[in-house]
């Protein structure tokens, strides 16, 4: 039997390229039915690709390059599909006769929407913004639905364009940029599921002082929050969250209560209440650099861990180095290429200002140019020269395998007594280590979990023995 293979990412940009072709025929066809057979069969090739298309590779720049380019076909594909989508809304709208069903039409409304979500998380997963009048015809959907009373009419798989609206509007005042591919595919999840107890209200008076996500159907903007309208006179609608809010924190109570490790989406949902509440505001200020000022960034755990233990590879690529837009007390905004540096949220880096001594930084948030290769990134800085060293935890059988960590001295400043970087999960309360490190062998105690990512945890240590030269030796 002939071994399974995988097709090449060439294959699928072949394929994109082939099916988007097809859908621009389309736009020939003005016969609702067959432009609607045709439009669904290209939908459901498209979502069959898309898997492939959005592989990613940071292999090198190379393979980077190819990965953003893939997405982009794939980002073309849908925009496309939902544009026609909407057309065939359009095609059904002038359809007359005493024996015409409304429910054509409703399955249009339906999958213009489906095809935006789809869109919507697209564009989530591939960091990039929406296209130019993506919000605007969203809102015009659903102002021609509300007028015919169809938002809560159900549709064949079961959901309601409202929901389907509401869905659109959820994810668009969420943070998604902020999250690792874990956290991003469980809330599209959420969104899918709780986005129905959400409301929607036209305005008719000022905001109550603790604000609301408000948005107008004439706008290409997603809901932002606000205290107060900015121009009252004009028509306003609001997405009331407190439905939502309330399964959320149902569902985390349920979490809690659980024994199993959900530990993804309990962070994901208490992001969620804060967020989709009020999103959380600036706690620095934030200085703009001009002049093209740089920073040298690397990234991905052993290259850092490498960089902190000294070692030279001269086979390792440069480091990127990206400008500095702005500086606070806590972290950087960045801006520019880093296709030999990959940058991915929840991910640690390396940086250096000039000949100054390298710190830890960890990727907060990450967007990407959707027409071109460069990147914004929010860094939060976590702490000067880090240590590279090998901890192993202490069990009732010995301490365990010896694996890269990194470490950092005490610092009053930040908050904590010492702090140790693992990759992966090991903390536990009080959990004692053997920490090497270039004076010899010591345990520490894990005292706190001062923060975690999907990849690393950030543990304050407490110093509880140093192994004297002797022990060291036997």
């Amino acid at each position: 039997m002939m071994p399974l293979t995988t097709p090449s990412p060439d294959t699928g940009l072949m394929t994109a390229l082939s099916l988007q072709e097809q859908i621009w025929q389309l736009n020939h066809e003005n016969h609702p039915e067959r432009l609607n057979a045709a439009a669904l069969l290209c939908y459901e090739r498209s979502m069959a690709l898309l898997p492939q298309l959005e592989q990613s590779s940071t292999a090198n720049a190379e393979a980077q390059t190819h990965t953003r380019l893939a997405a982009q076909q794939a980002q073309s594909l849908l925009r496309s599909l939902h544009q026609t989508f909407i057309r065939i809304t359009l095609l059904r709208s002038n359809e007359t006769g005493l024996f015409i069903s409304s429910r054509p039409r409703l399955e249009a409304f339906g999958m213009a929407l489906e095809s935006g979500w789809q869109l919507a998380c697209l564009h989530a997963r591939t960091l990039t913004p929406l296209p130019p009048g993506f919000w605007l015809s969203c809102h015009q959907l659903f102002t021609e639905i509300h007028t015919l009373g169809w938002a809560k009419r159900s549709l064949k798989n079961g959901s309601s364009l409202g929901a389907l609206y509401r869905q659109i509007l959820l994810l668009g005042i969420s943070a998604s940029n902020r999250l690792e591919p874990q956290k991003m595919a469980l809330l599209f999840k959420i969104v899918r599921e709780e986005a129905r107890f959400s409301d929607l209200v036209q305005l008719d008076q000022a905001l109550n002082e603790q604000g609301a996500f408000i948005y107008q159907t004439d706008s290409d903007e997603a809901p932002r929050f606000a205290h107060e309208l900015p121009e009252p006179e004009q028509i306003w609608w609001m997405i009331e969250t407190q439905g939502t809010l309330k399964q959320l924190s149902s569902r985390l109570q349920l979490l809690l209560a659980q024994s199993e490790d959900r530990h993804f989406e309990i962070q994901l949902i208490g992001r969620l209440l804060q967020e989709w509440a009020a999103p959380p505001r600036r706690q620095h200020f934030r200085l703009r650099r001009h002049g093209g000022e740089q920073i040298q960034l690397i990234s991905l755990w052993s290259r850092c861990w490498d960089i902190a233990a000294g070692h030279i590879d001269e086979a390792a690529p440069e480091p990127a180095k990206l400008n500095i837009c702005n500086i606070s007390a806590s972290g950087l905004l960045l801006q520019g290429e880093s296709l030999s540096q990959p940058l991915q949220a929840g991910e640690i880096l390396m940086l250096r200002r000039g000949g100054q001594h390298w710190q830890l930084g960890l990727v907060r948030w990450l967007s990407l140019r959707g027409d071109g290769l460069s990147s914004e990134c929010g860094i939060e800085l976590i702490g000067r020269s880090p240590e590279a060293v090998h901890i192993a935890p202490i069990t009732s059988l010995g301490a365990d395998t010896l694996t890269p960590a990194l470490s950092l001295a005490p610092d009053i400043r930040r908050g904590h007594s010492g702090m140790l970087i693992l990759a992966g999960k090991q903390y536990q309360a009080m959990r004692m280590f053997t920490v090497h490190d270039s004076r010899g062998i010591c345990k520490v105690r894990a005292t706190r979990l001062v923060m975690q990512t999907a990849y690393y945890q950030f543990i304050e240590t407490r110093l509880e023995e140093v192994i004297p030269n002797a022990q060291q030796e036997e």
